[in-house]
């Protein structure tokens, strides 16, 4: 547990958490671990962590100025000691609620920085930090003129979404109008990102920066994908890595760099990063820690590491303590998606018989019996996601692999 000075806790101590979903729930019982009452926002109030709350409110979880006027109301009736995401691309609105009230974080500006892809590709050029050839278009010809300077294939991307929404691969000139298209109408700027594609393996990477702007080197992923139909559908992830001491030092070092170009010295900073045949090279940043249940789920599992509460520590101003940091552990830990065929679901009758395979300690139903899967066209969709262990990342991926076609 983070440190925490004599007397400065106090009953009415109240944490804000952007985002209630199930990536949240971890945090909500990690809050009231630290002696604080969780305030919760959701535009969803039946969302899964918005009735663990102490005060759930229902606000859209991108309203900043709704945030600060939630923080107004909030400091004078609690003593707000922080505000907080993780899992939830919400960096703008966390920045812009912490700064209004004189709580710790980052600057908006870094927020941006990283909440869009444009102004990240920007920040990193200006840094000397790789980048693909890329232009942000808003029309078909833009498109056009981009594609041809770019090649083929290229990705389509929403400049500000998440969760590789409306986000496809574009392999000729025919391809290209749909796929803008699909990128705009997932972008609030209803602009797309063009970018040549990269090849190769990707991980995320995830860092802390603390209180006196020094890193910590947290943890590496291995992600693997489905790309056969043109989507970047991510079916998992195995942690930790299966990287070398010196491979990790780069993706390390080079996502550091990143944190610096885009502002971040504060607080958590991931990358999802790609290794390509001419190294490594940044996908996309966000100033929070991860989801796809990392952090939450397998990080534990593997390690007995708390990156949220270290995380959640900073965000209140304690420090963090070092226990949280440290490998009590090390085994392996890998999460899978369940795949069912699109459509209407009508029974789930198989999850107990799930959670008692060998190695499965996590099934996660993002969806309800009468709610309709979407065909697979980005990780939103996702609708269930088994995680094991294992002595090794093999026997890992195997047992989560074998619980996700259970299910």
């Amino acid at each position: 547990m983070c440190a925490h000075p004599r007397g400065a806790s106090t009953a009415d101590d109240a944490i804000l958490i952007v985002c209630g979903g199930l990536l949240q729930v971890p945090a909500v019982e990690i809050a009231h671990g630290l002696g604080l009452k969780v305030v919760m926002t959701d535009a969803n109030p039946r969302a899964a962590a918005m009735a663990l709350a102490d005060e759930p409110v229902t606000l859209d979880i991108y309203d900043a100025d709704g945030h600060r006027a939630l923080v107004d109301d909030l400091k004078r009736r609690y003593h707000l000691r922080g505000v907080f995401a993780e899992g939830a691309d919400v960096e703008v609105t966390v920045a812009a609620a912490a700064a209004h009230a004189g709580l710790p974080g980052i600057p908006v500006e870094a927020a941006l920085n990283t909440k869009n892809k444009v102004r990240t590709r920007q920040a990193l050029e200006r840094a000397g930090i790789p980048n693909p050839p890329w232009a942000e278009v808003s029309t078909l010809e833009e498109a056009t003129r981009a594609a041809a300077r770019i090649g083929f294939p290229l990705m389509a991307k929403a400049v500000d979404n998440s969760a590789s929404r409306g986000t496809s691969r574009v392999d000729n000139v025919a391809g290209i109008a749909a796929a803008i298209e699909a990128a705009k109408a997932a972008s609030t700027t209803r602009t797309a990102l063009l970018e040549g594609c990269f090849i190769g393996e990707e991980q995320s990477v995830e860092t802390l920066w603390d209180e006196r702007g020094q890193v910590h080197r947290l943890n590496i992923v291995d992600r693997p994908f489905e790309r056969s139909q043109g989507y970047a559908i991510e079916l998992g992830h195995v942690n930790p890595t299966e990287l070398g001491p010196a491979e990790q030092n780069t993706l390390f070092a080079l996502t550091e760099r990143a944190a610096a170009a885009t502002g971040v010295r504060f607080g958590a900073f991931k990358a999802d990063t790609i290794w390509t045949s001419e190294g490594p090279r940044i996908i996309e940043v966000t100033a929070r820690l991860s989801g796809g249940f990392d952090c939450q789920y397998t990080t534990p599992l593997s390690s007995g590491r708390s990156f949220i509460r270290a995380a959640m520590c900073l965000s209140v101003g304690r420090p963090i303590d070092p226990a949280d940091l440290t490998h009590r552990f090390h085994r392996h830990a890998a999460a899978w998606v369940a795949f069912p065929a699109p459509g209407r679901v009508v029974g789930l009758g198989s999850v107990d018989d799930v959670k008692k395979l060998p190695g499965v300690e996590e099934v996660i139903l993002r969806v309800e019996r009468g709610e309709v899967i979407q065909p697979y066209q980005d990780c939103g969709t996702r609708p269930a996601f088994v995680i094991a262990v294992g002595d090794t990342s093999e026997q890992a991926i195997s047992r989560a692999q074998a619980g996700a076609a259970a299910l």
